[in-house]
Protein backbone atom coordinates (compact mmCIF):
# COMPACT_ATOMS: atom_id res chain seq x y z
CA UNK A 1 0.00 0.00 0.00
CA UNK A 2 1.26 3.70 -0.85
CA UNK A 3 2.57 5.54 2.17
CA UNK A 4 0.63 8.59 0.81
CA UNK A 5 -2.77 7.16 1.29
CA UNK A 6 -1.72 5.53 4.06
CA UNK A 7 -1.22 8.63 5.85
CA UNK A 8 -4.51 9.87 4.96
CA UNK A 9 -6.32 7.22 6.29
CA UNK A 10 -4.12 7.26 9.51
CA UNK A 11 -4.74 11.01 10.34
CA UNK A 12 -8.55 11.87 10.05
CA UNK A 13 -7.35 15.26 10.37
CA UNK A 14 -6.15 15.35 7.07
CA UNK A 15 -9.60 14.84 5.46
CA UNK A 16 -10.95 18.03 7.28
CA UNK A 17 -8.40 19.88 6.18
CA UNK A 18 -8.37 18.54 3.12
CA UNK A 19 -11.85 19.63 2.49
CA UNK A 20 -11.61 22.99 4.51
CA UNK A 21 -8.95 24.41 2.13
CA UNK A 22 -10.50 22.86 -1.26
CA UNK A 23 -14.03 24.65 -0.31
CA UNK A 24 -12.16 27.22 0.52
CA UNK A 25 -10.91 27.87 -2.89
CA UNK A 26 -14.18 26.89 -4.37
CA UNK A 27 -16.07 29.92 -2.66
CA UNK A 28 -13.32 31.86 -3.71
CA UNK A 29 -13.31 31.74 -6.77
CA UNK A 30 -16.99 30.72 -8.08
CA UNK A 31 -18.41 34.54 -7.94
CA UNK A 32 -15.78 35.32 -10.65
CA UNK A 33 -17.29 31.94 -12.49
CA UNK A 34 -20.80 33.37 -11.90
CA UNK A 35 -20.55 37.16 -12.06
CA UNK A 36 -18.18 37.42 -15.28
CA UNK A 37 -19.08 36.45 -18.62
CA UNK A 38 -16.62 34.35 -20.14
CA UNK A 39 -14.62 34.02 -23.30
CA UNK A 40 -11.39 32.57 -24.63
CA UNK A 41 -8.69 34.27 -26.11
CA UNK A 42 -5.07 33.83 -27.61
CA UNK A 43 -4.16 30.02 -26.10
CA UNK A 44 -7.86 29.44 -24.49
CA UNK A 45 -9.10 30.12 -28.10
CA UNK A 46 -6.75 27.08 -29.84
CA UNK A 47 -7.53 25.23 -26.51
CA UNK A 48 -11.46 25.13 -27.31
CA UNK A 49 -11.29 24.47 -30.75
CA UNK A 50 -8.80 21.63 -30.61
CA UNK A 51 -10.79 20.01 -27.66
CA UNK A 52 -13.88 20.20 -29.67
CA UNK A 53 -11.90 18.26 -32.23
CA UNK A 54 -10.66 15.98 -29.91
CA UNK A 55 -14.23 15.42 -28.94
CA UNK A 56 -15.32 15.24 -32.25
CA UNK A 57 -13.23 11.98 -33.00
CA UNK A 58 -11.39 14.04 -35.58
CA UNK A 59 -8.09 13.65 -33.55
CA UNK A 60 -5.43 16.78 -32.49
CA UNK A 61 -5.92 19.10 -35.29
CA UNK A 62 -7.24 22.75 -35.74
CA UNK A 63 -8.31 24.04 -39.00
CA UNK A 64 -9.16 21.26 -40.39
CA UNK A 65 -5.50 19.56 -40.22
CA UNK A 66 -3.16 17.63 -37.54
CA UNK A 67 -1.56 20.12 -35.00
CA UNK A 68 1.06 19.62 -32.66
CA UNK A 69 1.35 23.39 -32.25
CA UNK A 70 0.38 22.92 -28.28
CA UNK A 71 1.17 19.77 -26.45
CA UNK A 72 -1.61 17.78 -26.64
CA UNK A 73 -2.04 17.55 -22.81
CA UNK A 74 -4.24 19.89 -21.93
CA UNK A 75 -6.66 20.28 -24.99
CA UNK A 76 -6.28 16.09 -24.57
CA UNK A 77 -8.23 16.60 -21.30
CA UNK A 78 -10.81 19.01 -21.84
CA UNK A 79 -11.23 17.17 -25.17
CA UNK A 80 -12.21 13.61 -22.76
CA UNK A 81 -14.78 16.17 -21.15
CA UNK A 82 -16.01 18.14 -23.67
CA UNK A 83 -16.85 14.29 -25.19
CA UNK A 84 -18.96 13.50 -22.21
CA UNK A 85 -20.63 17.00 -21.94
CA UNK A 86 -20.23 18.86 -24.92
CA UNK A 87 -18.27 21.80 -25.68
CA UNK A 88 -19.19 24.29 -23.75
CA UNK A 89 -17.52 27.35 -21.99
CA UNK A 90 -18.80 26.25 -19.03
CA UNK A 91 -17.62 23.15 -18.73
CA UNK A 92 -13.83 24.38 -18.54
CA UNK A 93 -14.74 26.79 -16.05
CA UNK A 94 -16.18 23.87 -13.56
CA UNK A 95 -12.91 22.07 -14.29
CA UNK A 96 -10.99 25.08 -13.55
CA UNK A 97 -12.95 25.06 -9.77
CA UNK A 98 -12.05 21.72 -9.75
CA UNK A 99 -7.84 21.51 -10.61
CA UNK A 100 -8.01 24.80 -8.55
CA UNK A 101 -9.32 23.47 -5.48
CA UNK A 102 -6.99 20.24 -6.14
CA UNK A 103 -4.31 22.69 -6.31
CA UNK A 104 -5.37 23.72 -2.67
CA UNK A 105 -5.24 20.68 -1.14
CA UNK A 106 -1.89 19.55 -2.75
CA UNK A 107 -0.43 23.05 -1.50
CA UNK A 108 -1.56 21.67 1.52
CA UNK A 109 -0.22 18.60 1.21
CA UNK A 110 3.79 19.84 0.82
CA UNK A 111 3.18 22.73 3.24
CA UNK A 112 2.29 20.04 5.75
CA UNK A 113 5.07 17.91 4.64
CA UNK A 114 7.58 20.47 5.40
CA UNK A 115 6.35 22.54 8.65
CA UNK A 116 3.76 20.85 9.97
CA UNK A 117 -0.03 20.71 10.19
CA UNK A 118 -0.58 24.49 10.62
CA UNK A 119 2.18 25.20 7.99
CA UNK A 120 -0.35 22.92 5.52
CA UNK A 121 -3.45 24.56 6.23
CA UNK A 122 -1.92 28.56 5.71
CA UNK A 123 0.15 27.20 2.58
CA UNK A 124 -3.23 25.74 0.93
CA UNK A 125 -5.03 28.85 1.91
CA UNK A 126 -3.03 30.60 0.42
CA UNK A 127 -3.36 29.13 -2.84
CA UNK A 128 -7.76 29.28 -2.44
CA UNK A 129 -7.60 33.05 -2.12
CA UNK A 130 -4.67 34.53 -3.51
CA UNK A 131 -6.22 37.60 -5.68
CA UNK A 132 -3.85 36.93 -8.12
CA UNK A 133 -4.40 33.15 -9.04
CA UNK A 134 -8.43 33.32 -8.58
CA UNK A 135 -8.06 35.16 -12.11
CA UNK A 136 -7.20 32.52 -14.13
CA UNK A 137 -10.16 30.09 -13.17
CA UNK A 138 -11.54 32.44 -15.95
CA UNK A 139 -9.91 31.09 -18.59
CA UNK A 140 -8.79 28.07 -20.30
CA UNK A 141 -5.02 28.11 -19.60
CA UNK A 142 -3.02 25.07 -19.27
CA UNK A 143 -1.65 26.09 -15.86
CA UNK A 144 -4.92 24.66 -14.49
CA UNK A 145 -3.65 21.55 -14.82
CA UNK A 146 -0.18 21.62 -15.37
CA UNK A 147 -0.07 22.69 -11.34
CA UNK A 148 -1.50 20.06 -9.46
CA UNK A 149 0.57 17.33 -11.76
CA UNK A 150 3.94 18.62 -10.85
CA UNK A 151 2.59 19.38 -7.39
CA UNK A 152 1.42 15.63 -7.41
CA UNK A 153 4.88 14.64 -8.76
CA UNK A 154 6.75 16.24 -5.45
CA UNK A 155 5.00 14.90 -3.40
CA UNK A 156 5.64 11.53 -4.93
CA UNK A 157 9.43 12.25 -4.43
CA UNK A 158 9.12 13.82 -0.66
CA UNK A 159 6.41 12.06 1.49
CA UNK A 160 9.44 10.19 2.59
CA UNK A 161 12.83 11.73 4.34
CA UNK A 162 15.23 9.33 2.67
CA UNK A 163 15.15 7.97 -1.14
CA UNK A 164 11.58 7.57 -2.85
CA UNK A 165 10.86 3.86 -3.26
CA UNK A 166 11.14 2.75 -7.02
CA UNK A 167 7.18 2.87 -6.70
CA UNK A 168 7.18 5.94 -5.72
CA UNK A 169 9.46 7.41 -7.99
CA UNK A 170 7.39 5.74 -10.91
CA UNK A 171 4.39 7.39 -9.42
CA UNK A 172 6.53 10.64 -9.79
CA UNK A 173 7.30 9.85 -13.39
CA UNK A 174 3.79 9.33 -14.15
CA UNK A 175 2.65 12.45 -12.87
CA UNK A 176 6.40 14.55 -14.45
CA UNK A 177 5.47 13.27 -17.53
CA UNK A 178 1.91 13.89 -18.25
CA UNK A 179 2.72 17.46 -17.01
CA UNK A 180 5.34 17.76 -19.77
CA UNK A 181 2.13 16.55 -22.50
CA UNK A 182 0.67 20.11 -20.66
CA UNK A 183 3.16 22.76 -20.72
CA UNK A 184 6.27 22.10 -22.74
CA UNK A 185 8.85 24.26 -20.61
CA UNK A 186 8.97 21.35 -18.10
CA UNK A 187 10.83 19.15 -20.87
CA UNK A 188 14.45 19.27 -18.75
CA UNK A 189 12.97 18.07 -15.71
CA UNK A 190 13.41 14.54 -16.23
CA UNK A 191 16.43 15.10 -16.58
CA UNK A 192 17.08 17.77 -13.50
CA UNK A 193 15.40 15.89 -10.98
CA UNK A 194 16.63 12.59 -11.06
CA UNK A 195 20.11 14.51 -10.51
CA UNK A 196 18.79 16.14 -7.69
CA UNK A 197 18.08 12.87 -6.38
CA UNK A 198 21.21 11.58 -6.83
CA UNK A 199 22.86 14.72 -5.29
CA UNK A 200 20.15 14.39 -2.06
CA UNK A 201 21.44 10.93 -0.95
CA UNK A 202 24.08 8.98 -1.74
CA UNK A 203 23.97 7.46 -4.98
CA UNK A 204 24.27 4.21 -4.51
CA UNK A 205 20.81 4.23 -2.48
CA UNK A 206 19.52 6.56 -4.98
CA UNK A 207 20.39 6.02 -8.64
CA UNK A 208 17.21 2.92 -9.62
CA UNK A 209 14.49 5.94 -8.18
CA UNK A 210 16.69 8.07 -10.21
CA UNK A 211 16.53 6.03 -13.24
CA UNK A 212 13.37 5.10 -12.87
CA UNK A 213 11.78 8.52 -12.71
CA UNK A 214 13.51 9.56 -15.98
CA UNK A 215 12.16 6.07 -17.50
CA UNK A 216 9.10 6.61 -16.59
CA UNK A 217 8.61 10.19 -17.46
CA UNK A 218 10.11 9.55 -21.05
CA UNK A 219 7.92 6.82 -21.50
CA UNK A 220 5.18 8.53 -20.84
CA UNK A 221 6.00 11.49 -23.21
CA UNK A 222 7.28 8.94 -26.01
CA UNK A 223 4.21 8.19 -27.56
CA UNK A 224 3.11 11.99 -28.29
CA UNK A 225 6.52 12.39 -30.20
CA UNK A 226 6.23 9.25 -32.29
CA UNK A 227 2.95 10.62 -33.36
CA UNK A 228 4.26 13.61 -34.04
CA UNK A 229 7.15 12.00 -35.73
CA UNK A 230 4.49 10.46 -38.25
CA UNK A 231 2.17 12.76 -38.54
CA UNK A 232 3.75 16.18 -38.33
CA UNK A 233 7.38 14.84 -40.29
CA UNK A 234 8.93 16.27 -36.82
CA UNK A 235 9.62 14.40 -33.61
CA UNK A 236 9.18 17.52 -31.08
CA UNK A 237 6.97 17.65 -28.19
CA UNK A 238 5.04 20.82 -29.97
CA UNK A 239 6.13 23.32 -32.88
CA UNK A 240 5.42 26.55 -30.72
CA UNK A 241 9.04 26.68 -29.59
CA UNK A 242 10.50 28.53 -32.36
CA UNK A 243 8.14 31.01 -32.40
CA UNK A 244 8.18 31.39 -28.43
CA UNK A 245 12.01 31.76 -28.57
CA UNK A 246 11.82 34.40 -31.49
CA UNK A 247 9.33 36.29 -29.59
CA UNK A 248 11.01 36.11 -26.22
CA UNK A 249 14.63 37.41 -28.13
CA UNK A 250 13.25 39.99 -29.92
CA UNK A 251 14.69 39.09 -32.96
CA UNK A 252 14.10 41.54 -36.24
CA UNK A 253 13.58 39.91 -39.36
CA UNK A 254 16.39 39.08 -41.65
CA UNK A 255 16.22 40.20 -44.75
CA UNK A 256 13.67 38.36 -47.32
CA UNK A 257 12.05 37.04 -43.76
CA UNK A 258 8.65 38.30 -42.66
CA UNK A 259 7.87 39.52 -39.15
CA UNK A 260 5.52 36.10 -37.28
CA UNK A 261 2.97 38.51 -36.57
CA UNK A 262 0.69 35.21 -35.84
CA UNK A 263 1.46 31.41 -35.75
CA UNK A 264 1.66 29.86 -38.50
CA UNK A 265 -0.90 27.08 -37.90
CA UNK A 266 -2.91 27.14 -42.13
CA UNK A 267 -1.33 23.83 -42.44
CA UNK A 268 0.80 21.46 -40.83
CA UNK A 269 3.97 21.77 -43.63
CA UNK A 270 3.68 25.70 -41.95
CA UNK A 271 3.79 24.90 -38.48
CA UNK A 272 6.80 22.53 -38.96
CA UNK A 273 8.82 25.02 -40.91
CA UNK A 274 7.70 28.58 -38.53
CA UNK A 275 8.81 26.43 -35.61
CA UNK A 276 12.14 24.95 -37.69
CA UNK A 277 13.37 28.74 -39.38
CA UNK A 278 12.45 30.70 -36.12
CA UNK A 279 14.48 27.80 -33.72
CA UNK A 280 17.60 28.52 -36.11
CA UNK A 281 17.29 31.72 -35.98
CA UNK A 282 17.02 31.90 -32.75
CA UNK A 283 19.80 30.01 -31.64
CA UNK A 284 21.72 31.66 -34.54
CA UNK A 285 20.97 35.03 -32.52
CA UNK A 286 21.96 33.79 -29.19
CA UNK A 287 25.72 32.49 -30.93
CA UNK A 288 26.49 35.13 -33.49
CA UNK A 289 24.92 37.73 -30.64
CA UNK A 290 25.77 36.55 -27.23
CA UNK A 291 26.19 40.02 -25.59
CA UNK A 292 22.89 41.65 -26.66
CA UNK A 293 21.18 38.39 -25.70
CA UNK A 294 22.35 37.88 -22.37
CA UNK A 295 22.44 41.85 -21.66
CA UNK A 296 18.42 41.82 -22.38
CA UNK A 297 18.04 38.51 -19.86
CA UNK A 298 18.01 41.12 -16.87
CA UNK A 299 14.80 43.05 -18.60
CA UNK A 300 13.17 39.41 -19.29
CA UNK A 301 13.17 38.87 -15.21
CA UNK A 302 12.20 42.00 -14.25
CA UNK A 303 9.22 41.42 -15.81
CA UNK A 304 8.79 37.81 -14.92
CA UNK A 305 8.80 38.10 -11.56
CA UNK A 306 7.35 41.92 -11.76
CA UNK A 307 3.74 42.68 -11.31
CA UNK A 308 1.24 44.03 -14.29
CA UNK A 309 -2.32 44.41 -14.38
CA UNK A 310 -2.77 41.51 -17.64
CA UNK A 311 -4.49 39.26 -15.51
CA UNK A 312 -7.21 41.83 -14.92
CA UNK A 313 -7.38 43.48 -18.33
CA UNK A 314 -7.30 39.97 -19.68
CA UNK A 315 -10.47 39.14 -18.28
CA UNK A 316 -12.22 41.50 -20.43
CA UNK A 317 -11.40 40.01 -23.25
CA UNK A 318 -14.08 38.35 -25.57
CA UNK A 319 -13.76 36.57 -28.65
CA UNK A 320 -15.54 37.79 -31.37
CA UNK A 321 -14.73 35.72 -33.90
CA UNK A 322 -14.50 31.62 -33.88
CA UNK A 323 -11.06 31.87 -35.23
CA UNK A 324 -8.14 29.96 -33.40
CA UNK A 325 -5.48 32.63 -33.92
CA UNK A 326 -7.05 34.75 -31.21
CA UNK A 327 -8.51 37.49 -32.94
CA UNK A 328 -10.28 40.04 -30.31
CA UNK A 329 -12.49 42.32 -29.43
CA UNK A 330 -12.09 44.75 -25.61
CA UNK A 331 -15.27 45.68 -23.64
CA UNK A 332 -14.83 49.18 -21.97
CA UNK A 333 -15.50 48.42 -18.12
CA UNK A 334 -17.75 51.60 -17.56
CA UNK A 335 -20.11 49.87 -20.15
CA UNK A 336 -20.52 47.00 -18.25
CA UNK A 337 -23.98 46.91 -15.78
CA UNK A 338 -25.20 44.93 -12.66
CA UNK A 339 -22.67 42.85 -10.39
CA UNK A 340 -20.42 42.20 -13.65
CA UNK A 341 -19.57 45.81 -14.18
CA UNK A 342 -19.07 46.22 -10.20
CA UNK A 343 -16.56 43.23 -9.85
CA UNK A 344 -14.40 44.06 -12.60
CA UNK A 345 -14.06 47.90 -11.99
CA UNK A 346 -13.73 47.25 -8.62
CA UNK A 347 -10.28 45.16 -9.52
CA UNK A 348 -9.78 47.23 -11.80
CA UNK A 349 -10.10 50.28 -9.39
CA UNK A 350 -7.98 48.42 -6.57
CA UNK A 351 -5.33 46.45 -8.42
CA UNK A 352 -2.79 47.19 -5.53
CA UNK A 353 -4.26 44.93 -3.97
CA UNK A 354 -3.11 42.52 -6.19
CA UNK A 355 0.34 44.32 -6.42
CA UNK A 356 0.56 44.28 -3.41
CA UNK A 357 -0.12 40.36 -2.91
CA UNK A 358 2.57 39.75 -5.68
CA UNK A 359 5.30 41.07 -4.11
CA UNK A 360 4.50 40.34 -0.51
CA UNK A 361 4.08 36.59 -1.61
CA UNK A 362 7.59 36.38 -3.70
CA UNK A 363 9.43 38.40 -1.06
CA UNK A 364 8.71 36.97 1.50
CA UNK A 365 8.50 33.37 -0.50
CA UNK A 366 11.91 33.60 -1.99
CA UNK A 367 13.34 34.49 2.04
CA UNK A 368 11.59 31.51 3.38
CA UNK A 369 12.47 29.38 0.40
CA UNK A 370 16.29 30.12 1.47
CA UNK A 371 15.26 29.71 5.24
CA UNK A 372 14.21 26.30 4.73
CA UNK A 373 16.41 25.38 2.62
CA UNK A 374 18.87 26.46 5.30
CA UNK A 375 16.78 25.06 8.35
CA UNK A 376 17.39 21.31 6.40
CA UNK A 377 13.47 21.11 5.86
CA UNK A 378 11.91 18.13 3.97
CA UNK A 379 11.00 19.15 0.04
CA UNK A 380 13.00 22.58 0.72
CA UNK A 381 15.71 22.00 -1.51
CA UNK A 382 13.41 20.60 -4.44
CA UNK A 383 11.01 23.68 -4.08
CA UNK A 384 13.89 25.97 -4.66
CA UNK A 385 15.68 23.82 -7.07
CA UNK A 386 12.42 24.11 -9.76
CA UNK A 387 11.27 27.70 -8.67
CA UNK A 388 15.47 28.93 -10.14
CA UNK A 389 15.00 27.04 -12.56
CA UNK A 390 11.60 28.24 -13.83
CA UNK A 391 13.39 31.45 -13.62
CA UNK A 392 16.33 31.08 -15.35
CA UNK A 393 14.33 29.28 -18.27
CA UNK A 394 12.34 31.91 -18.62
CA UNK A 395 14.70 34.52 -18.23
CA UNK A 396 17.22 32.96 -20.48
CA UNK A 397 15.59 31.55 -23.13
CA UNK A 398 11.75 33.12 -23.61
CA UNK A 399 10.02 36.02 -22.77
CA UNK A 400 8.97 37.39 -19.15
CA UNK A 401 5.35 37.53 -18.27
CA UNK A 402 3.35 37.70 -15.23
CA UNK A 403 1.37 34.31 -15.83
CA UNK A 404 4.38 32.40 -16.45
CA UNK A 405 5.53 32.26 -12.52
CA UNK A 406 2.11 30.94 -12.09
CA UNK A 407 2.74 27.21 -12.70
CA UNK A 408 5.50 27.06 -9.62
CA UNK A 409 3.50 29.59 -7.33
CA UNK A 410 2.04 27.11 -5.35
CA UNK A 411 5.39 25.46 -4.54
CA UNK A 412 6.44 28.58 -3.15
CA UNK A 413 3.56 28.67 -0.27
CA UNK A 414 4.72 25.56 1.55
CA UNK A 415 8.01 27.82 2.77
CA UNK A 416 5.86 30.64 2.81
CA UNK A 417 3.38 29.04 5.41
CA UNK A 418 6.04 27.38 7.00
CA UNK A 419 7.43 30.89 7.79
CA UNK A 420 4.56 32.42 9.19
CA UNK A 421 3.65 29.83 11.51
CA UNK A 422 6.72 30.27 12.85
CA UNK A 423 7.08 33.81 13.09
CA UNK A 424 3.65 33.62 14.30
CA UNK A 425 4.69 31.14 17.28
CA UNK A 426 7.96 33.44 18.15
CA UNK A 427 6.30 36.73 18.46
CA UNK A 428 3.54 34.44 20.86
CA UNK A 429 6.22 33.06 22.91
CA UNK A 430 8.07 36.56 22.77
CA UNK A 431 4.87 38.15 24.23
CA UNK A 432 4.26 35.55 26.64
CA UNK A 433 7.51 36.35 28.15
CA UNK A 434 7.26 40.21 28.33
CA UNK A 435 4.59 39.05 30.18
Amino acid sequence: MLRLPRALAAHPDYTLDLGLVALASLLFRLPWVIIVKHGVVWDSTFYYYAAKSIAAGNGYSILGHATAFFPVGWPGFLGIAFAITGPSLWTIMVLNLILWSITAALAYLLGRRLGGRAAGIVAGLIIAVSPEMTLYVLRAYSEALFIPLLLGACLFLVWRRETPTLRMASLAGICLGLAILVRSTAIPLPFLLPLWLLVRNPWRESWRSAVALCLVSCAVVSPWLIRNAIVMHSPLLSTNGGYTLWIGNHLPPQPGQRRPHSWAIDSVHAEVSQNSELTRASFSFMVHHTGTWLGRVPHKFEALMGWNDSPITNALRFQYQPDPRGRLTYHDPATLTGAEGTLIRGALDNTWIFRAWHYAFWILGGLAMLLALWRRKPAAGLVLLLVGFWILFHSFFFFGDVRFMISVAPLVAAPLAWMLVETAASAKKGLALLR
